[in-house]
């Protein structure tokens, strides 16, 4: 049957691979009579994240043969990825979603995937009465986040230093496991869970179609975020000037055409088709121009508390968002996504929720107070069907 054969992308390594068929590690509980396996370093493990440690030997059951140790006897420990041996989270499956965050060189990308972090983990877990937990936090991606924010809630207030080109080489991304009952008719609650992952990229990486096409990563994606700096806009380049902040090299009508292609080649998506992956555009560092935005507009308020993602809302700050986007000279960036996406929407967000002092790169004196970072995940997240919207 189908559903026995279905795949779904590792959350790690992001190689589709099937849910039923997964790898194991010796969980080291030798059987009697035989000696423990001796732990060795994981070609796997060193070809995709340069990971030198040393593990136990893995475990591949054949057809319907028993999962132990051919070495020691000992019974197989947790799943895991058979190309990348990572460990799986319990919640992994065939629904799990991959989230690729992609945007120029300073636009706000780190910074603001170091708030969500945290937002995930404490405003979004407590609006949904979910519990949303970094399997392996302490390493690759998901480390850094939380380096980073400590760094910028010091007296200090540093902002975190740019990511660093890729190269083409893949990079432990910070993955999720998201749990929670959702309401269905009736009343009835029932269980769901997803893993989801972030996988963050240098801007440089799509400085050019030839670097975009080493992100080749983003054609197993479930949906994309698209971080813009609005700096990069012709309109705000004098703003950008006048307030001492960088104006990126590669302007965001460039960079969507690079998205573009990269989306369009690894999914083999014919020029007078579009492409399906839902895309999530959002103008970073929205702060700047609240003096364009009306005071009451939802776009100038904090993320709503309803376990709901509305719709309607939603709508209506995609809707202000393109306006500001054409006024800044960004009408082709619009229509160049009304012309190759089925399904995008439109946001403004701040990872700092207050200017930084953009000559000497250092948190707002206020602190740190993101707006709206979560959005365009919950959007995402609503789309798959995960969790309710208002337009369901």
């Amino acid at each position: 049957m189908a559903i026995f054969n279905s795949t779904a992308p590792c959350p790690y390594c992001y190689t589709e691979i099937n849910p039923r068929k997964l790898a194991y590690r010796c969980s080291g509980r030798h059987a009697a009579g035989k000696s423990p396996c001796e732990k060795k370093a994981d070609p796997s493990r060193q070809k995709h994240f340069n990971d030198s440690d040393a593990y136990s030997p893995v475990i591949t059951p054949i057809g319907s043969a028993s999962a132990h140790c051919a070495s020691c006897g000992a019974d197989p420990g947790p799943p895991m990825c058979p190309e990348c041996h990572s460990l799986l989270p319990a919640e992994y499956g065939a629904d799990s979603a991959l989230i690729g965050l992609v945007g120029v060189r300073d636009s706000g990308k780190t910074v603001l995937l170091s708030q969500l972090d945290t937002e995930l983990q404490s405003t979004v877990a407590g609006r949904f009465d979910a519990t949303i937990d970094a399997p392996g936090g302490k390493v690759g991606l998901a480390r850094d986040l939380r380096v980073n924010r400590e760094l910028m809630l010091k007296s200090e207030g540093v902002l975190p230093r740019q990511t660093d080109s890729s190269g083409g080489a893949k990079k432990a991304p910070a993955v999720y496991a998201w749990r929670y009952n959702r309401k269905g008719p009736m009343g009835i609650s029932r269980a769901a869970s997803t893993v989801f992952s972030f996988y963050d990229n240098a801007g440089e990486d799509f400085a050019t179609p030839d670097k975009a096409l080493s992100q080749i990563y983003l054609g197993a994606t479930s949906g994309v975020i698209l971080l813009l700096d609005p700096f990069g806009f012709p309109a705000n380049r004098e703003r950008a000037r006048t307030k001492g902040a960088l104006i990126p090299d590669t302007g965001p009508e460039a960079v969507l055409d690079a998205i573009t292609m990269v989306l369009r080649t690894a999914k083999g998506v014919k020029r007078n088709k579009k492409v399906k992956q839902p895309i999530a555009v959002v103008i970073s560092k929205i702060d700047a121009f609240f003096d364009q935005i009306p005071s009451d507009h939802p776009l100038r308020q904090p993320s709503s508390s309803r376990p709901i993602f509305d719709e309607a809302e939603s709508q209506t700050i995609h809707d202000h968002v393109g306006s500001l986007v054409e006024q800044w000279g960004g009408a082709g960036l619009i229509r160049k996504l009304e012309h190759n996406y089925t399904t995008f929407r439109l946001f403004g967000a701040s990872a700092l929720g207050a200017e930084p002092d953009y000559r000497s790169g250092r948190v707002n004196s206020r602190g740190l107070l993101p707006h709206r970072v979560a959005e365009p995940l919950l959007w995402l997240m609503a789309t798959r069907g995960f969790i309710p919207s208002t337009g369901d």
